[in-house]
């Protein structure tokens, strides 16, 4: 090789290296920013706050979307004790991290997945098994062949949702009309529940900090339609004065729960 071309080559190598350092720091900036923001929000909420938990995917154990891949790990999380709905509940939010390695036999190539999600065990007793996401063709697909999900009186509802649960009793009851409504009007999570934990998220999706704020209303509205008949039957005794739907004076006339 002429030494013009020794010298291109390393003008090229040298750019790359720069290039690569300088996308790295700016990975890390962007990443460093985006941990304070949500630590902001914990201390705004009240809640605590955790940097990283390697193994947050044994909490969720069974669910769908952390028994991806490997090298999981749970970072930025909020958790603290709030009432969504009317509904007393733990809550659980954050950042989870996972990777996949794939080998064609010549090379092996690993992607690093990131995604947001808002998971939360209320006191309103939901142990039973239910997924709720946005139909796609490959569900459609399984209709045909005869492998369904649950069906509703709205037709645009068991179009648009893909719905399975353990107990279709229970999915009838917590689905009535009102509810069915606010799914068709609104920007609707995926919901995975199991073990009386449910899941909200977008799949691979990592939301702005700001989102959360959005994300999270939309569950506190969740939880406010579930239907009476249902919150009568599994609020514990002395959560049924408190609640909002139950009783709308709340426990000392106020107008309703602290």
């Amino acid at each position: 090789m002429e030494g013009g071309q020794i010298a291109f080559a390393a003008i090229v190598i040298t750019l790359f290296a720069i290039g690569v350092i300088v996308a790295v720091a700016f990975h890390h900036k962007a990443e460093r920013e985006r941990r304070e923001a949500m630590r902001a929000l914990a201390a705004q909420m009240g809640f605590a706050f955790t940097e990283r938990d390697p193994v947050l995917d044994q909490r969720f154990r069974g669910f769908r979307d952390f028994g991806r891949g490997h090298s999981r790990t749970g970072l930025n999380l909020i958790s603290g004790e709030t009432r969504l709905g009317g509904v007393r509940m733990r809550l659980l939010m954050g950042d989870y991290q996972y990777k996949i390695t794939t080998s064609n036999g010549k090379s092996t190539s690993t992607t690093t997945y990131n995604m947001s999600f808002i998971s939360v065990v209320p006191l309103l007793r939901m142990t039973e098994e239910l997924a709720v996401r946005s139909e796609n063709f490959l569900d459609r697909l399984g209709a045909f062949v005869g492998f369904e999900d649950i069906d509703f009186e709205s037709s645009e509802f068991s179009s648009r949702f893909h719905v399975k649960c353990s107990d279709r009793r229970f999915a009838s009851d917590l689905f009535d009309p009102r509810m069915i409504e606010y799914f068709l009007e609104s920007a609707v999570p995926e919901i995975e529940a199991q073990r009386g934990i449910l899941l909200f998220d977008h799949g691979t999706r990592r939301w702005d900090p700001e989102r959360f704020a959005v994300v999270l209303g939309w569950v506190d509205g969740f939880f406010a339609r579930v239907p009476r008949h249902v919150r009568a039957d599994r609020l514990p005794a002395d959560e049924r004065a408190s609640d909002p739907v139950l009783n709308p004076t709340g426990r000392d006339g106020d107008g309703g729960a602290a």
